[in-house]
């Protein structure tokens, strides 16, 4: 069965504490996607990139990993660059969109009419974020893939993401994001964002203002929340990062690979905090380097890691 992460994909535009710039792939859903196919998994990719060199070139890459294109469109608008600082300890913050405002790039428009229904039918997991949910064309159309994921018994796999930029105005956008949010099967929201959306990082509030879902709430340094048979908390690997960005969607591709290889069967909680485990340590090695995509880890660094760290045998 397939994967599919439908949402953006995109430029970062990088900028060092020392001012030096550099531009690398990046936007979540794409993150995610080629963290799963560097593991193993089968995996593809919906959503819109311009006809310009740095669309082409970001499908280029998708095909180089083995991600499934085939829910690819490409749109006569330009592909979206975006200004990401970082600080001299790694933590980054996003700013403005380089070349137009932020309706005017080609993430705006994925077509509901366009999208890859077949592949959609067949797809086990649908793994998709909110900043698309700003904009009416492609807030349609993944509601429409969601829709049609869950109705042949698919799980909707939602990444909060929460990005005030990217909507021209922020204060509408919690009534759009609240039944998005409502109808997602698993829910992960950082501390930041929780607070910045309701006011709480309390995994015991959010798990009942989200029952429908699993709630896990990632917290940087601090490690994940979660809520599985009483509340938890997973800590994180202690590592010296040179920058984050893009670590929350490896935390997130690692979680997902070990749902799947345990048949989503996470009733038991040390079961599930194994998972987590995984999850932190693609986060941590996710930031040991600059870029998002460009610091996916390999599963052979990915296993002496964790045996490392643990002590323990993995397998990918």
């Amino acid at each position: 069965m397939t994967i599919v992460c439908l949402g953006e994909i995109l430029i970062d535009r990088v900028v060092s504490a020392s001012g030096e710039s550099n531009d690398f792939p990046g936007g979540a859903p794409a993150n995610v996607a080629i963290a799963l196919a560097r593991l193993g998994a089968t995996v593809a990719f919906t959503g819109a990139v311009g006809s310009d060199r740095h669309g082409q070139s970001l499908l280029t890459l998708l095909n180089q990993e083995g991600v499934n294109c085939i829910g690819v469109q490409t749109m006569p608008h330009p592909t979206r660059i975006v200004e990401v600082r970082c600080t001299a300890e790694g933590d980054r913050a996003f700013g403005g969109f380089i070349g137009g405002s932020t309706a005017a790039f080609a993430d705006t428009r994925l077509s509901a009419q366009q999208l890859p229904l077949a592949l959609l039918k067949s797809a086990s997991v649908l793994i998709t974020g909110t900043l698309g949910m700003a904009y009416q064309e492609t807030r349609e159309a993944m509601q429409q893939a969601a829709s049609v994921v869950k109705a042949q018994g698919g799980r909707l796999i939602i990444d909060v993401n929460w990005r005030p930029t990217f909507w021209t105005e922020p204060e509408t956008a919690l009534d759009i994001l609240l039944p998005w949010l409502h109808q997602a099967d698993w829910l992960k929201i950082s501390a930041d964002e929780a607070i910045a959306l309701f006011q709480t990082d309390s995994i015991d509030v959010l798990s009942r203002k989200f029952p429908a879902a699993t709630v896990l709430i990632t917290d940087g340094a601090q490690g994940c929340r979660h809520a599985m048979a009483g509340s938890g908390q997973v800590p994180a690997f202690q590592v010296n990062s040179v920058e984050t960005t893009g670590a929350g969607d490896a935390f997130l591709a690692g979680m997902v690979y070990q749902l799947l290889q345990q048949n989503w069967q996470v009733s038991a909680t040390t079961d599930f905090e194994s998972a987590l485990i995984f999850a932190n340590a693609m986060g941590a090695l996710t930031t040991l380097k600059p870029g998002a995509i460009a610091a996916l880890p390999t599963p052979q660094e990915l296993i002496a890691f964790l045996q490392k760290y643990t002590g323990k045998d993995w397998r990918v």
